[in-house]
């Protein structure tokens, strides 16, 4: 006899219950304020450069300075020009080789006028113990529009003097990964 009553008494709270939920308006002229703000992420450069890499295979001497050389064909597309509200550059070291690094990120064009210049400086590490290290830089108005002429990304990488060479035994390496991430306003 209890269990009919029970029943009856949680059916007639949950009625009341789904009957007396809340409701808001909605104003759907809101959606006419909200901006779509994409973000596109693509990697610059990676490289991985083991020690024997900073000797001249010739001379056997230390070379003191390496660059590379990356084409940016999508950075002064009209798309990227008309739309990009941000950029933040993240450049990642590795190094587990005895010797400091400073290291230069160069944008320029096509005529190799610099845009923009990103430098780091990589402590030295140990091949058992190797340091990291991270650098952002972001990158707006009025940078960016500068910034927006580059076709080309120098990667330059110095050593400064030292009484530790590096030779042909060197253990470890230099290892670079990067990105760039876009954030647009459509």
């Amino acid at each position: 006899m209890k269990k009919p009553k029970f029943l009856l008494l949680v059916t007639i709270i949950a009625s009341i219950l789904l009957c007396s939920s809340c409701v808001s308006d909605v104003d759907f002229d809101q959606a006419e304020n909200i901006l779509p703000t994409p973000v596109f992420e693509a990697s610059l450069i990676f490289s991985n450069l083991e020690g024997p890499s900073f000797v001249d295979d010739v001379t056997q001497d230390e070379v003191l300075i390496l660059t590379d050389t990356t084409r940016l064909e999508y950075i002064n597309s009209d798309f990227f020009v008309d739309q990009l509200a941000k950029t933040e550059l993240t450049f990642e070291f590795t190094n587990s080789i005895d010797r400091n690094f400073n290291i230069d990120l160069v944008f320029v064009t096509d005529a190799d006028e610099q845009r923009y210049l990103a430098q780091i400086d990589v402590p030295s590490g140990q091949h058992d113990a190797p340091i990291e290290v991270t650098s952002s830089f972001l990158i707006e108005e009025p940078e960016l529009s500068t910034f927006e002429e580059a076709t080309k990304l120098i990667y330059r990488i110095t050593l400064p003097a030292s009484t530790n060479p590096i030779d042909a035994t060197t253990l470890g390496s230099l290892k670079l990964e990067s990105k760039a991430t876009f954030y647009f306003e459509l």
